[in-house]
């Protein structure tokens, strides 16, 4: 799915090619992603311009004319394009386009009204975002504290943390040094200032990396990723074997030696 890094590049890249277009036809060749929240045919949105495009936790919502909205939820493999490709909805406007394509089909796009946000589940229930001033280490050690979860279920929770996904949590927590299955509550001080440390300098990194490699929209950048999808590889900090666990569901990648459990495992990768 696009991560935070993801959406911010996608933030600015979108606004930069949609401020002010005109929209002048949509197509929609998946109805199963639309919610049409507006009480009329989506077709009201034609003669009207993009005015602003931003990003609210993984939602990316765009602002059209001056009283109408379209959120996307990009949700697993949710990704956008401004070519002409064969996508489930395309906008056009005069001689280009803005594709949203999804092989799995499991994100949603919400046509509404200004101020109508309640009506797209879980838009009003993200936790603090955590590229804003809100997010402090007192904030931080306040919800980590609150939470009997696993550390790694923790930091995805959107409505503590928004939005941390798989592949930065992984990151996140190997910088830090914490195993994915450690418990919030095994956590001493230290380790909560660590995790606060590295979860600004993973995300800033992810989006400093993502923002230099030449990509096209809809592609993800994961190269500068130290741990995530490489089961079997060398860690970079010590030699040893990245491992793959699972947390409620979730592949993770760690490695055991820099990121020791605090708790017997039910495998001892030792």
């Amino acid at each position: 799915m696009p991560e935070l890094p993801d959406l911010v590049y996608l933030e600015g890249a979108l606004k930069k090619g949609l401020k002010n277009r005109t929209i002048t036809g949509i197509e929609v060749k998946e109805p199963i992603i639309i919610r049409n929240l507006l009480g009329e045919p989506i077709e009201v949105i034609r003669g009207k311009e993009f005015s602003d495009v931003r990003r609210h936790g993984p939602f990316l919502v765009f602002e059209i004319g001056q009283d109408l909205r379209m959120i996307v939820h990009p949700m697993l493999a949710g990704a956008f394009s401004m070519e002409k490709k064969k996508g489930l909805v395309t906008i056009q406007m005069d001689e280009d386009v803005l594709t949203y394509l999804d092989n799995k089909k499991m994100g949603k796009i919400y046509f509404l009204k200004k101020d109508s946000e309640s009506q797209v589940p879980r838009y009003l229930e993200q936790g603090v975002d955590i590229r804003s001033t809100e997010f402090t280490l007192e904030k931080f050690v306040s919800l980590i504290g609150a939470s009997r979860r696993q550390v790694r279920a923790f930091l995805m929770e959107q409505e503590s943390l928004s939005a941390i996904g798989n592949a930065y949590a992984d990151e996140v927590l190997f910088d830090a040094g914490i195993h994915p299955k450690t418990f919030c509550y095994q956590l001493d001080a230290e380790q909560k200032q660590n995790l606060y440390a590295s979860i600004n300098k993973v995300i800033q990194f992810g989006i400093e990396a993502v923002q230099k490699t030449p990509h096209e929209l809809h592609e993800k950048v994961r190269g500068h990723m130290l741990v995530r999808n490489r089961k079997n590889e060398p860690c970079p900090r010590c030699g040893s074997m990245i491992r793959r666990e699972n947390v409620l569901g979730y592949d993770t990648f760690f490695c055991p030696r820099c990121q020791p459990a605090q708790r017997k495992t039910f495998i001892d990768w030792k």
